[in-house]
């Protein structure tokens, strides 16, 4: 019987450019992806994770890190308005 990996806590990378989060996630002994099995991102900024910061994750668990690409760092994104969205796929 295998024994538990020793669980660490996930730290906070949202809002941090992807390379600088990608960084921050390994070296807490985790794993970083992008979503729905991407590997992890490799530029844009973080605008959420998965486990959440500060949740206790076990070492060598995926962190899953949602990314956009903007125009520059911290600027909102615009949502789509009603017409764009109608066009959006399903």
């Amino acid at each position: 019987m295998r024994g538990h990996r020793p669980v660490t806590e996930v730290p906070d990378v949202v809002g941090l450019g992807a390379e600088d989060a990608c960084e921050i996630v390994r070296r807490a002994g985790l794993v970083p992806r992008g979503p729905e099995g991407e590997p992890e991102p490799a530029s844009g900024v973080v605008v959420a994770q998965a486990p959440i910061a500060t949740a206790g994750a076990e070492q060598g668990s995926d962190v899953v890190l949602w990314t956009q690409l903007g125009p520059r760092a911290g600027a909102e994104a615009t949502p789509p308005t009603p017409t764009e969205s109608a066009l959006l796929p399903a």
